[in-house]
């Protein structure tokens, strides 16, 4: 983690001096000046006076049209952090505004352990907001580092329609499985992981590809003992998955930071994805292409246990690899299991797009249901299909730990809710378990 901005002194107005010897020391000279300001403004959801740096474009014209770009800090830091510090991410990130002439901004976001809770991100929207008031803001760019390439996946997963692009550089996916700075990050987010799991995996963009439309850029070092880079690998494995636009520079022998060139290779890829990025050539990680090759059959499997016990939504999220149609869906009656079912199928966005009846049938198996009037699916959209359990259900843990891919379908996680059976898609994950359901393609 760094602390340099820790020992800066507090400023109001920083000249162009800082930014332009930063930009030397990696041959991005510049000769015009910025406008830097420290602006405070009042919270919305608590009325707290909070904080952040508005570096305005040399020659800014308010009568046109910008792009902004929001860095967030790492953890122990604050705003100014991407504002004045001098290293690799923040220079590269100053550089990146000014060669656009993008107005940038560094949040506090609640400051040294925001971990994006419920009040930074309300901060972060307000922002926007106001920015946009305030200015004509064309596009909207998150990104961040450590922490704040954390925050930043999770920020763009918690409100897509705001960002138009996100990097990460040296954050995780998933705060469900993330073990440092849980003292901090409980207080960010209200409560242990224990108990509130679910606030966790709201903030925990591996949990959401679907909703990751945008283009998206993450930095990983293989060494990074800090902020370890597997979900963050994942992440990217799903999102290749879904023929997103995804960036990820991998340097097996790199930790806990990103150099200037990766940095801005990954800045330039969030703004321009078709634009060559050459400094992330060959830097893929090995576990990308296995979660991407991957090939099993979830459905051909024996449950471990095949009499589980309650009355819970059970349902199958998954994609598919060519534009389709699907035929049959089913599922699998556990040993008790007794009664009628219905099989629905749902888009991303929760809405359910058709329901059909099971036939009853006493004993365990499988039950498949062809569908009356095939139904046209395309890739580059995430599916459930789901059916409520009476009282029992089969389960195996430990097979979605990365997506499985049968012929032109792959199986992305098995998911669970014990609320509004039947009316919302289930959208919790435990243990990567089975529940044994699947789709059939013509």
């Amino acid at each position: 983690m760094r602390l340099i901005a820790d020992i800066m002194k507090r400023i109001k107005q920083v000249s162009a001096l800082l930014l332009l010897l930063a930009n030397l020391g990696n041959g991005l000279a510049g000769t015009n000046e910025v406008q830097i300001t420290d602006v405070a403004f009042t919270a919305v959801c608590d009325g707290a006076e909070q904080r952040y740096m508005e570096i305005l474009p040399a020659d800014f014209d308010p009568a046109k049209k910008h792009d902004l770009v929001i860095g967030l800090h790492g953890h122990g830091s604050d705003r100014k952090q991407f504002a004045t510090a001098v290293f690799a991410e923040a220079n590269a990130f100053r550089a990146f505004a000014a060669k656009y002439g993008m107005i940038a901004i560094t949040p506090d976001y609640r400051a040294k352990t925001s971990w994006m809770g419920p009040k930074a991100e309300a901060d972060m929207v307000q922002i926007i907001n106001d920015l946009k008031k305030k200015y004509k803001i064309n596009r909207v760019f998150v990104v961040g580092a450590s922490m704040g390439g954390t925050s930043a996946a999770t920020f763009a997963a918690l409100h897509p329609e705001l960002v138009t692009g996100a990097t990460s550089m040296n954050g995780h996916a998933n705060h469900l499985e993330y073990v440092n700075f849980q003292e901090a990050i409980a207080e960010s987010f209200g409560g242990a992981k224990t108990t509130i799991p679910s606030e966790y995996k709201k903030r925990s963009a591996e949990y959401w590809p679907e909703v990751l439309t945008m283009p998206i850029a993450f930095t990983t070092g293989g060494q990074d003992s800090i902020v370890p880079p597997g979900s963050t690998i994942r992440l990217a494995g799903i999102l290749k998955q879904l023929n997103r636009k995804v960036l990820i520079i991998h340097r097996p022998a790199g930790g806990h930071s990103t150099d200037y060139a990766d940095a801005l290779a990954a800045l330039e890829f969030m703004y321009d994805p078709l634009k060559p990025v050459a400094a992330a050539e060959n830097s893929v990680p090995p576990a990308v292409a296995n979660l991407t090759a991957q090939v099993g059959n979830w459905a051909n499997l024996e449950p471990t246990d095949n009499d589980a016990k309650g009355k819970v939504e059970l349902g199958l999220k998954f994609s598919v690899e060519k534009a389709g149609k699907i035929k049959v869906l089913r599922f699998y009656q556990a040993k008790s299991e007794s009664g009628a079912h219905t099989l629905r199928l749902w888009g991303a966005d929760g809405k359910r797009l058709l329901a059909i009846n099971a036939p009853e049938r006493p004993g365990v198996g499988w039950i498949s249901v062809p569908l009356p009037e095939p139904f046209a699916v395309t890739p580059g959209n995430i599916f459930v299909v789901s059916y409520t359990a009476n009282a029992n259900y089969p389960a195996t843990s430990d097979i979605f730990k990365t997506p499985i891919r049968r012929g032109d379908v792959t199986a992305l996680a098995g998911v669970y809710s014990f609320d509004a059976l039947g009316e919302k898609a289930p959208d919790k994950i435990y243990l990567n378990m089975n529940y044994f359901l699947d789709v059939e393609l013509d």
